[in-house]
């Protein structure tokens, strides 16, 4: 249930960039999630009408990509996905040693409206 206090604070920074940029009513506001945030876009989007009532965000859609976890891993250089079945290990060369490239964000990415 950690979602609700996830998307207030978004929609809060979504109301100060509609500030910044003289925004007066916001039609949708698309927002990127990482899947090792562990946030479910259901529960995000559930949430999404009560934080934003009464705002210029009220009655706006919302937009999430949701974005898988992406590897790199740092012996051989290959990009991967990581999961479970090759116990995270990167499938090319066999090595537990990766950065993560992606799969952590909550970004907001863009407001659309007046």
């Amino acid at each position: 249930m950690h979602e609700l206090s996830y998307i207030t604070r978004m929609v809060s920074a979504a109301l100060s960039a509609a500030n910044e940029n003289n925004i007066k009513r916001v039609d949708s506001m698309e927002i990127a999630v990482g899947e090792m945030t562990g946030l479910v876009p259901e529960y995000l989007e559930r949430y999404y009408p009560a934080a934003t009532e009464g705002s210029i965000l009220d009655g706006s859609k919302l937009i999430i990509d949701f974005l898988p976890v992406k590897a790199e891993c740092t012996d051989c250089g290959k990009v991967f996905a990581p999961s479970k079945e090759n116990a995270y290990k990167c499938p090319v060369c066999g090595s537990p040693r990766a950065k993560v490239l992606s799969g952590r964000e909550f970004d907001l990415v863009r407001l659309s409206g007046e």
